[in-house]
């Protein structure tokens, strides 16, 4: 019985593997295509830092959609276990492009990240590397929120991923005003688009930092499979919550950890990408800390 039991679960893990690798795979040529770019060039011969940051957040972020698809118990024969590991790993590319179309003509619509990152700006690359894990992260959440590797999971999942959208909307609008406050009016996106690494980073510790919310979110959030709109919904709410909590206690806590640095001379003016470092881990460390209070929070429900 054990031998059995050991045999069918080295044949689930080696269909997982098998297609998570296919997967990001498909991603890099998938990438290149749109991109219209050779990924091997770029990869090798160019040397294209940025290409390369950014296909690792995509490849980092399918990883973490295929983790939410295999979790649980496996399905009753290879075969179902593979198609519904497949079916979370297509939408996870699609949803992914989708996410890149959005995020360079609506969220940075004043900014091609897609043409930066070919002319090899690291700044870019950040970005949309930064987005890619964002994504994945509340999409990894959505899965294992809805609880179910079937089709029925798909419509809350997407919900969720567009509700995401809004929220990394919003976190990049803020930090643009707070930018454009402090340089009279000079615009975020094009320090970003003159490879402002610093600012880059950043950025991105700060919507890892609320994707990592609207997952602590999920704990205190029923999902309900008669009204996945109206959950979506207070998933939504919730999250914009914890967006906000995270980015005043993050900027509470930094005045205390970074007392005596000018963050606007260090970051936005000299590029400091060490202190830009320590503000993106602030905020993603305030996010993971709100985390296991949430799951107290619904403990006490």
């Amino acid at each position: 019985m054990w031998n059995d039991d050991l045999t069918w679960a080295l044949g689930v893990l080696c269909v997982d593997l098998f297609l998570a690798v296919i997967a990001i795979s498909a991603f890099r040529y998938l990438q290149g295509i749109l991109s219209g770019v050779d990924t091997t060039a770029e990869l090798s011969k160019k040397d294209n830092f940025a290409f390369g940051i950014s296909f690792a957040g995509g490849a980092l972020s399918l990883a973490l959609i295929i983790a939410a698809a295999v979790n649980g118990e496996p399905a009753d024969s290879l075969l179902t276990e593979g198609l519904n590991v497949a079916m979370y790993a297509l939408l996870g590319i699609v949803l992914l492009k989708v996410g890149t179309l959005v995020n360079d003509r609506v969220i940075f619509h004043q900014l091609s990240l897609k043409q930066h990152i070919d002319r090899e700006n690291l700044a870019a690359g950040i970005v949309q590397g930064g987005n890619f894990v964002a994504l994945g992260l509340v999409i990894q959440s959505s899965i294992q929120w809805v609880e179910t590797e079937s089709w029925d999971g798909l419509i809350p999942v997407i919900l969720v991923f567009f509700s995401a959208q809004i929220l990394l909307l919003a976190v990049t609008r803020l930090r643009a005003g707070i930018y454009q406050r402090r340089h009279q009016g000079h615009p975020f996106q094009e320090a970003l688009g003159k490879g402002n690494s610093a600012l880059a980073i950043r950025y991105a510790g700060h919507i890892l930092a609320v994707a990592l919310g609207v997952d602590a979110s999920a704990q205190v959030v029923t999902y309900l499979p008669e009204t996945p709109w109206l959950s979506a919904l207070y998933w939504f709410a919730v999250s914009l919550g914890m967006a906000l909590m995270i980015s005043w206690l993050a900027w509470m806590a930094r005045k205390v950890i970074l007392k005596g640095i000018n963050i606007v001379e260090e970051v936005d003016d000299q590029q400091n990408v060490g202190v830009a470092s320590i503000e993106a881990v602030i905020f993603i460390a305030i996010a993971i800390i709100l985390n296991p209070l949430m799951s107290m929070m619904d403990a006490l429900r």
